[in-house]
């Protein structure tokens, strides 16, 4: 469960989760506040940031090798990517150097991080389990090309799948088109399907031209019924399926080389120990 559907909005999960566990840690703060204790609220503040950037630094040092060729892409957290164990223990580690320096914080600073990372990971443990319940086969629909023939979708198993849900008027999914058409060339052990939602051959072919893409795997869901089935609400959406069909990873949102990289280690599993480096993508 990546997004958590707000009227047209996608909220992500796991900002959600952070907001839970902030507010938390927060709302205990306030209350010890109103007792007597000093307020944390600087420092609650200050940990966060420290778990976001050693979030972020663990996750790019997981995926160097994708961020090499584009290092500034490391300062674009639009991706995603982001390690949050190691960001619970830049939270826990910030905190016991709290404690060392500024002992009377140390009662109500812990029962805070402790509330919030208590609520982070719970929240976290629901929505990894109703991932598992939702891995879902891939569905008995039909999709058109863009000549108007009929491609079933319960052909393309017998490989792993990535099925990219995208429209030509997407922002993100422009800029994350030339990663998916590179890693198409590269990831020949993977399938790559691109099923525009809603757009007519002319539109999509306009694209084509207009940005120099070549890529195989573009089909056309006149309907949306892609989206629908799998509670789509924002664009791109790129499902990843093992060779059996089953849905194992859903990610909102635009991909970059290394959160690509990570999100097909669910499908591919020699990618859980290497990563393999996409030359030449511009971001």
């Amino acid at each position: 469960m990546q997004v958590i559907p707000v009227g047209p909005l996608a909220l992500p999960m796991a900002g959600l989760l952070v907001l839970a566990g902030l507010g938390t840690a927060m709302a205990i703060d306030g209350w010890l506040h109103r007792r007597g204790r000093p307020s944390t609220e600087a420092v609650l503040w200050l940990l966060l940031l420290v778990g976001v950037v050693l979030a972020r630094l663990a996750f790019v040092l997981r995926w160097w090798p994708e961020y090499a060729n584009h290092p500034l892409a490391v300062l674009d957290l639009r991706d995603g990517g982001l390690s949050p164990w190691a960001g619970v223990a830049g939270v826990l580690l910030g905190a016991l150097w709290i404690f060392w320096r500024r002992w009377p914080l140390c009662e109500p600073l812990a029962w805070a991080v402790l509330g919030g990372v208590l609520v982070w990971s719970f929240g976290g443990l629901v929505a990894s389990r109703l991932d598992s319940a939702l891995h879902t086969p891939l569905p008995a629909l039909v999709l058109l090309d863009l000549d108007g023939q009929p491609r079933p979708l319960q052909l393309l198993r017998g490989k792993p799948l990535v099925v990219n849900l995208w429209a030509s008027w997407c922002g993100p999914c422009r800029r994350e088109m030339p990663v998916l058409a590179q890693a198409q060339r590269v990831r020949t052990q993977v399938r790559f399907v691109f099923a525009d939602q809603g757009e007519s051959p002319a539109e999509i072919r306009a694209f084509l031209v207009e940005n120099r893409l070549s890529l195989d795997g573009i089909l056309i869901d006149p309907s949306s019924r892609l989206s629908q089935h799998f509670g789509v609400r924002g664009y791109p959406t790129t499902l990843f399926f093992d060779a059996q069909g089953t849905l194992r990873s859903i990610h909102t949102g635009e991909l970059s080389p290394a959160t690509l990289a990570a999100q097909l280690r669910h499908i591919i599993p020699d990618t859980a120990t290497t990563a393999s480096h996409l030359p030449g993508v511009s971001r």
